[in-house]
């Protein structure tokens, strides 16, 4: 590519046109440029590096990849990523011409002004698009033939405590993308927590040689991983136990340290101790609502029976169900509830097994009919809605469908709603869960049927905990969010984040009703002020903010004054919203001086704060490079090499320094110019009284 300005816009669209199976890791589809009738070419992934840190419940990942065009033809490439629920994108690198090019975030309509301004000029021009539903599309010309080009992303997502742990998971699974290997995939995981870690367990513990698990201390491990010319058929994850006696209420904190006058900001988890169930010994009374409209045809009417049949075993003789069927009209297994025994049971799944799909889409008349049964006690009653979520006959719009049934639902009755398929359109079905006491569950083609309805059939047991309410005492909280608080049960967890002023220790508790009983846990939170390592927590905080101020303008339209704040916060947090963009422009490159830590200030805004990054590749073999920021001048600092054990194997560097962003080559020798085993390695940063260290791993 020639050396010229490039600009990439990041802008946002309110559509979603691609699958819900995107993930994370990215994949790279090309076609010949300018070209509509072109073949649609899946290009490598050639590398694979990504450096995951997780704190307590926060996990911050960044993903380095590198793509190969094998063909023989220039391509214009469009990079496909999606991130997992509740993470947001933070980061985004290209590398142009062998340099790492960063974005600004800008407001969306200067960004588009300057954007087409440059594209009358160039000819080299790219373009990422949010589409919606945490997916993005970078549009990035020219993918040269038989060469590469190479991306970065990092971002940041909460974790939930659930049954005695914290689990990540990386997708890898690559079955829907290509089955061409990647050349070399590693990982390294830094995990820490303010609890004991009673252990670590990762996806390929039967294979001990792919993953090694380092234990730094009781509440500090390190994973890494690595392979070779691998396809991918499934994702990694890494577990790491925590305690069951968690504390109901854990937080942490971040200060801005550039803005010293700044309101911290926190993020804290309440989680729900088991005990929260009321009598589950009272009979329930559930209706399944299920759709057997032709739009059901195939796979999705054989999960829909295997839905109904594991929920009718999972019911006991004390309970009454129904069974509602519809396409253009509506079937009932019985006129009324009726009581589970053997007989009943048997003759519901005989019901269930003749079903056909046929017919259209009414939605309306289906609820209609299951609000119509005989139900006694709505904390023990429960309606499950099992659909494709596409109404098409009767009343097709859909929020006239949600309003009436929160005129039918004067009983105060929970709708589970229950999508099934990969592709549907699952907004109606959203608003109904959350209007009507419940939750929406997504059934994917590739899930598993038995544990979806496990966790569904749990809710039904458990009333949900009602009226939730944070109380912070004399802690200073405010700019909470979410608000108001989700549906929650026993063992859930809720995450939350706000703003405080005061420090210290105080007693947080979340109250609220279980089956007509009040209830209320808490303990003591330590909250402090001077916490300046964890940004993530800021930019979490950020999103949520801007997310609460979206739901406010969809529902009172778009008053400046919100919009304006939504453009404030999407800058100050780096957070893309409907009102902004991203923005990168190719530096003006300079030559580096030769040998020794190069500086490259040119390029970077001075740096406000000493930095070290992660090297670049990681792992390597047989050389790789560390980039660090120093804010002062006359600053003595060191980088040195140590071993897992401590033991000292190379100063890399150790003399006065100039402000600005520096980069030094490790070759994998040690002092006495010995090469090192594999292995995995740690790097410090050392400047005055500051430290900063990071690992990495020489695979040879």
């Amino acid at each position: 590519m020639k050396k010229r300005a490039l600009i990439y816009l990041l802008s946002l669209f309110t559509f979603l046109s691609l699958s819900e199976n995107l993930f994370a890791i990215g994949r790279v589809y090309a076609r010949y440029p300018n070209n509509e009738h072109s073949p649609i070419f899946n290009l490598r992934i050639k590398t694979l590096t990504a450096s995951i840190t997780i704190q307590d419940q926060l996990a911050v990942t960044h993903v380095d990849q590198i793509f190969a065009n094998d063909n023989n033809s220039r391509l214009e490439g469009f990079y496909i990523f999606k991130l997992p629920e509740g993470a947001q994108v933070n980061e985004l690198y290209l590398w142009i011409n062998g340099q790492r090019v960063p974005y600004t975030v800008k407001k969306k309509e200067e960004a588009v002004v300057i954007y087409k301004d440059i594209v009358q000029k160039l000819t080299d021009p790219a373009i990422l698009q949010q589409l919606g539903n945490n997916v993005f599309k970078l549009q990035i010309f020219p993918f040269e033939p038989q060469n590469t080009r190479r991306i970065e992303i990092v971002y940041t997502q909460p974790m939930v405590y659930t049954k005695g742990s914290i689990q990540y998971t990386f997708p890898l699974d690559m079955n829907d993308y290509t089955s061409s290997p990647i050349e070399n995939v590693s990982m390294t995981f830094d995990i820490r927590s303010h609890l004991p870690i009673s252990g670590i367990e990762t996806s390929v513990d039967q294979f001990p040689t792919a993953a090694q698990t380092t234990k730094i201390d009781s509440s500090h491990y390190t994973v890494v991983y690595g392979v070779e010319n691998v396809a991918f058929s499934k994702d990694f994850f890494v577990r790491a136990g925590i305690p069951a006696s968690i504390p109901a209420m854990t937080a942490l904190t971040y200060s801005d340290p550039k803005v010293p006058n700044d309101k911290p900001y926190f993020l804290l988890w309440a989680t729900t101790p088991d005990t929260l169930v009321g009598d589950t010994t009272k009979p329930r009374q559930v209706t399944f609502v299920a759709d057997i409209s032709s739009s059901m045809e195939g796979l999705r009417i054989s999960q829909l029976k295997d839905v109904l049949n594991s929920f009718v075993d999972l019911l006991t003789e004390k309970d009454q169900f129904n069974i509602v069927v519809f396409s253009t009209g509506v079937a009932q297994f019985r006129p009324n509830l009726v009581a589970m025994t053997s007989t009943t049971r048997d003759s519901a799944k005989l019901f269930i097994n003749n079903l056909s799909a046929l017919g259209l889409t009414n939605i309306e008349s289906a609820l209609k009919k299951a609000f119509e049964q005989a139900y006694k006690d709505s904390l023990r009653t429960s309606i499950l809605f099992l659909t494709d979520g596409q109404p098409s006959w009767g009343e097709t719009n859909t929020d006239s469908i949600v309003a009436r049934v929160q005129r039918w639902n004067s009983k105060n009755i929970s709708l589970y709603t229950v999508g099934i398929g990969n592709d549907l359109d699952h907004t109606m079905l959203v608003k109904l869960a959350k209007q009507n006491f419940a939750d929406y569950t997504r059934i994917y083609t590739e899930d598993s049927i038995y544990v979806k309805i496990k966790e569904l059939y749990r809710k039904t047991i458990l009333p949900p905990l009602k009226q939730l309410s944070m109380n912070f005492g004399t802690f200073d909280a405010f700019d909470v969010h979410p608000t108001p608080l989700p549906l929650m049960y026993a063992s859930d967890q809720l995450t939350l984040t706000g703003r405080f002023s005061a420090v210290g220790s105080f007693p947080i508790s979340l109250q609220g009703m279980v089956d007509g009983t009040q209830f209320s846990i808490g303990n003591q939170v330590a909250f402090n002020k001077n916490d300046t390592t964890t940004i993530a927590i800021g930019r979490y905080w950020g999103a949520q903010k801007i997310k609460s101020l979206l739901a406010l303008i969809e529902s009172i339209g778009e008053v400046k004054e919100l919009v304006d704040q939504v453009v404030e916060l999407s800058i100050k947090f780096s957070v893309l919203s409907p009102y902004t963009a991203f923005l990168v422009v190719e530096p003006q490159l300079t030559p580096p001086p030769p040998g020794g830590s190069t500086s490259v200030q040119e390029e970077y805004p001075l740096p406000t704060e000493y930095i070290l990054e992660q090297n670049f590749p990681n792992p390597f073999n047989p050389t790789t490079t560390i980039r660090y920021f120093i804010p002062q001048n006359q600053t003595f600092v060191s980088i040195t090499i140590f071993d897992m054990l401590g033991r000292k194997v190379r100063t890399l560097i150790a003399q006065s320094s100039t402000k600005g962003m520096f980069e030094i080559t490790w070759n994998g020798k040690d002092d006495a110019g010995n090469t090192v085993p594999s292995g995995v390695y740690m790097y410090r940063l050392q400047a005055g009284q500051v430290q900063k260290a990071k690992t990495m791993m020489l695979l040879k």
